[in-house]
C-alpha cells in the first residue's frame, strides 16, 4: 500500500484515514477474510474501519450487501478532512463553478478567455494568474504560465490530455518503431479521421500535447542521423523490453585501465512504514530526464536503453549503467573519478521520486564487499561513522566491516587549488573534448571530474539566489591604479556576466565585447559585507573555466583565457583581502575544504548580496535582460541563466 503524500505526525488532522474493503462479502457467499489484527498492528489508528461488501444484488431483497454502509463511512471520513468545508473566497468558488460548466462544452480555452471569465466574476488579471497556478497544482486544470508554448492555453479537463497520450501509446506504428514517432505522425494519430469527431484533436493542440509529454517526462525530441530527417520524438514507454544485443560493446565486463567503478542502489520505501515499494514508470521517466547523457545524444541510433535500464555517458565524468532489479534501481559509474557523476545521477533519481511519488523515499545503499550481496544504507553508514563507530555488521554475510572501506572514494581527492592549477596547464587541449578523451591521462581526467563535482556543489549552494538574476560574474577595476589606493571608499568596477550552462563569459560566446559587460560603482562597505558570497562565486568560476569546453563546444584561445584568468585572480585577491580578520565564516571559506560548500551556509547567510547586485545591473541595462541571458528551469525545477543558444536544452 502506497500513500499519496507524507503527513505531519504532530498534527492529527493531517493523518490519512484508511477504509479496508473486502469484496465477495455477502452473508450467503464465501466470507472474505481480512487479517484485521495484523493491519491494526501495522497502521494503528490510521485505519478507520473494515468493510465486507458485495456488489451483486441479493435475490430476496435486491440490495447490495454492505455498500450503503461503505458509502456512509466514506462520506463521514471525507467530511472530517480539514480542507473539506474550509472557507474560500466567493470569487474562487464562482470562477471554479464557471470553469467546470465551460469544460462540459469546451475541454480547453485560451488564457485570455480564462482571464475574461475571471473578470466577469470580479477576479483581477493578477489574481487570475494566482488562481490558475493553484488550480493547476490541485489538478482542476492544466496551465503553465512560465512556459512560452503552454502559457496561452488552459486545459479545463486533464483527462482530455490523458486520452490523447493513450492514443499514442496504443499506436501500432509507434510500437513497431519502439517508441520513435515522427511529429507529423503524431498529428495523424491525434486527428485520425477514422475516429468520431469527439475523439479527435485540432491541429492547434498538437504542439501543446507534445510539449506536455516532455514536461511530464514521457517523451523527448531525438537527434536523427541526417539533417533532413523529419522531427522525431521518443515515447519512452514503448522502448524495447530487453537489453540490446550489442550492449556489452558499450559496457565491458571490466572497467578500462585507469578507471574505477562505484555503485549505489536506490531503494524506494514507504516513508510511514519503511517497507519497500515498487512504482510503475520510473525507468521510463529516467530515460527522458537523463537523455542529455544518452549515447545517442548526437545520433539517436547510438542510444542504449530498454524498459528496465540504460547506458549513459558524460565525457570525462564517466560512463553509467543503470538498471532496475526487483524494484531497486542499481547505478554503476566508471571513470577516473566516478563519484561526481554517480552523485548527480542518484540526485536525479531522488528528485524524480520526490516529484511524482509523494509519500515515498528514495534511500541510497552501498553494496557489501564481494561476493556478499548485502546492502548498507548510506545515510546510516555516514551517521554511524560520525558517532565514532568504526565498524558495521552486514545483515547478509554476518561479518563486520570497517565503514571507511565501504564509503571510501574511488580515488583520493586533491586540494581544489592544486586541481585548478593543474587544469589550467592543459586548457588548450580541453577545448577539444574528443581529442582530450583520447590523449589525456587518468590523473587529468580525475581532476576534471573532481572540479566538475565541486562546481556543481557550489552552484547548488547558490540555488535559491538564481530566481531573480544570474549568479556567475567576474569583475575587475576600471582604473588599473586601483591597488595604489588601499583605503578606497568607492570604486568603479567592470562586471562581466557568465552563461551558467557553458560556464563561459558572455562576450566570449557572443563575439560582442560589450554584451553582458557593465561598469558599476561599488562601495567598499558593500564589497566587504558581500565578501563571503563573493568568495564562493570566484571559487566557482575558477573551477568552471578550465572545464568549460565540454558545455560550450568552443575553443578558448590562450590570450582570451589569460584575460579571463586575470579577472578571476583579481577578484579572488580583492575578496581574500576583505576576508582577513579572523571571522569564523572567513576561516571556513579559506580552509580549502571545497566539499563543505554544498551546505551553502555562506551564500544563504547573505542572500541580499546578489539581489542588490541584480538591482544595480537592471539600472544599467534598460532592456532588463541581463546581457541577453535567459532564465530557464531544469527538471529539478532549479533556475539557471543561460545564453539563448542553450535555451532549447531546457
Amino acid at each position: 500500500m502506497v500513500r499519496h503524500r507524507a503527513f505531519d505526525e504532530t498534527r492529527p488532522d493531517e493523518r490519512p484515514r484508511i477504509l479496508v474493503v473486502a469484496t465477495h462479502g455477502g452473508p450467503k457467499e464465501r466470507s472474505a477474510h481480512i487479517d484485521e489484527q495484523l493491519l491494526r498492528d501495522e497502521f494503528g489508528d490510521l485505519i478507520a474501519g473494515f468493510h465486507h461488501v458485495d456488489s451483486r444484488p441479493d435475490p430476496d431483497t435486491g440490495a447490495c450487501h454492505g455498500l450503503d454502509e461503505l458509502k456512509e463511512a466514506i462520506a463521514r471520513e471525507a467530511a472530517a478532512i480539514p480542507s473539506v468545508g474550509r472557507s474560500v473566497p466567493k470569487s474562487w468558488k464562482n470562477l471554479l463553478d464557471a470553469l467546470q460548466k465551460r469544460s462540459e462544452k469546451n475541454p480547453y480555452i485560451s488564457y485570455k478567455q480564462f482571464c475574461a471569465l475571471a473578470r466577469r466574476h470580479k477576479v483581477s488579471n493578477e489574481l487570475a494568474s494566482t488562481y490558475a497556478a493553484i488550480l493547476n497544482e490541485l489538478g482542476y486544470l492544466i496551465h503553465y504560465q512560465g512556459d512560452e508554448v503552454l502559457r496561452d492555453t488552459v486545459i479545463l479537463k486533464p483527462e482530455y490530455i490523458s486520452k490523447a497520450i493513450s492514443y499514442v501509446l496504443e499506436d501500432s506504428v509507434a510500437k513497431e518503431q519502439h517508441g520513435l514517432v515522427e511529429h507529423h505522425r503524431l498529428s495523424d494519430i491525434w486527428n485520425d479521421s477514422a475516429r468520431p469527431e469527439r475523439d479527435r484533436y485540432p491541429d492547434e493542440l498538437h504542439r501543446i500535447f507534445l510539449r506536455l509529454m516532455g514536461r511530464f517526462d514521457l517523451s523527448y525530441q531525438v537527434v536523427m542521423p541526417k539533417e533532413n530527417d523529419p522531427a522525431t520524438s521518443l515515447v519512452s514507454q514503448l522502448v524495447p523490453g530487453g537489453r540490446p544485443e550489442n550492449w556489452e560493446q558499450d559496457w565491458s565486463p571490466q572497467p578500462e585501465q585507469g578507471d574505477a567503478e562505484r555503485r549505489r542502489i536506490c531503494r524506494l520505501v514507504d516513508v510511514e512504514t519503511g517497507r519497500p515499494a515498487e512504482v510503475e514508470g520510473l525507468l521510463y521517466r529516467l530515460i527522458v530526464r537523463l537523455h542529455r547523457y544518452s549515447l545517442g545524444r548526437r545520433n539517436y541510433f547510438d542510444s542504449r536503453h530498454w524498459k528496465t535500464g540504460m547506458i549513459l555517458d558524460d565525457d570525462f565524468n564517466g560512463r553509467a549503467f543503470i538498471e532496475e532489479i526487483s524494484g531497486d534501481v542499481h547505478v554503476s559509474v566508471r571513470a577516473a573519478y566516478p563519484d561526481g557523476f554517480l552523485g548527480s545521477l542518484c540526485g536525479e533519481i531522488r528528485s524524480l521520486v520526490d516529484q511524482f511519488w509523494k509519500g515515498l523515499d528514495c534511500r541510497l545503499s552501498v553494496p557489501c564487499h564481494a561476493p556478499c550481496r548485502g546492502l548498507h544504507e548510506l545515510d546510516v553508514l555516514v551517521e554511524t561513522r560520525r558517532r565514532g563507530i568504526a565498524e558495521v555488521l552486514c545483515p547478509v554475510c554476518r561479518k563486520f566491516y570497517e565503514i571507511d572501506s565501504l564509503l571510501v572514494a574511488a580515488t583520493p581527492k586533491l586540494p581544489m587549488d592544486v586541481v585548478v592549477a593543474e587544469l589550467t596547464k592543459v586548457r588548450t587541449t580541453l577545448a577539444d573534448m574528443k581529442k582530450a578523451q583520447e590523449e589525456l591521462g587518468s590523473d587529468v581526467k580525475q581532476m576534471i571530474g573532481q572540479a566538475n563535482e565541486q562546481f556543481e556543489l557550489m552552484m547548488k549552494a547558490m540555488t535559491s539566489l538564481a530566481k531573480d538574476g544570474p549568479r556567475l560574474f567576474s569583475f575587475e577595476p576600471v582604473d588599473p591604479g586601483f591597488w595604489d589606493r588601499p583605503k578606497w571608499i568607492a570604486e568603479k568596477f567592470r562586471l562581466t556576466l557568465w552563461c551558467e550552462h557553458s560556464r563561459l563569459p558572455l562576450p566570449l560566446l557572443t563575439g560582442d565585447e560589450r554584451l553582458g559587460v557593465y561598469e558599476i560603482e561599488l562601495a567598499r562597505d558593500w564589497v566587504k559585507k558581500s565578501a563571503p558570497v563573493l568568495k564562493v562565486l570566484f571559487n566557482t568560476l575558477s573551477l568552471a573555466l578550465p572545464i568549460a569546453g565540454s558545455g560550450a563546444k568552443l575553443a578558448v584561445d590562450s590570450a582570451v583565457y589569460k584575460m579571463i584568468e586575470d579577472q578571476l585572480k583579481f577578484g579572488k585577491s580583492c575578496i581574500e583581502g576583505f576576508l582577513k580578520g579572523g571571522h569564523q565564516i572567513a576561516d571556513w571559506l579559506s580552509s580549502g575544504d571545497a566539499a563543505e560548500l554544498d551546505r551553502g551556509g555562506a551564500v544563504l547567510a547573505d542572500g541580499a548580496t546578489l539581489r542588490e547586485l541584480h538591482a544595480l545591473l537592471k539600472e544599467k541595462d534598460k532592456t532588463d535582460s541581463f546581457g541577453s541571458l535567459v532564465r530557464v528551469q531544469n527538471k529539478r525545477r532549479e533556475f539557471l541563466w543561460v545564453h539563448p543558444q542553450f535555451k532549447s536544452d531546457y
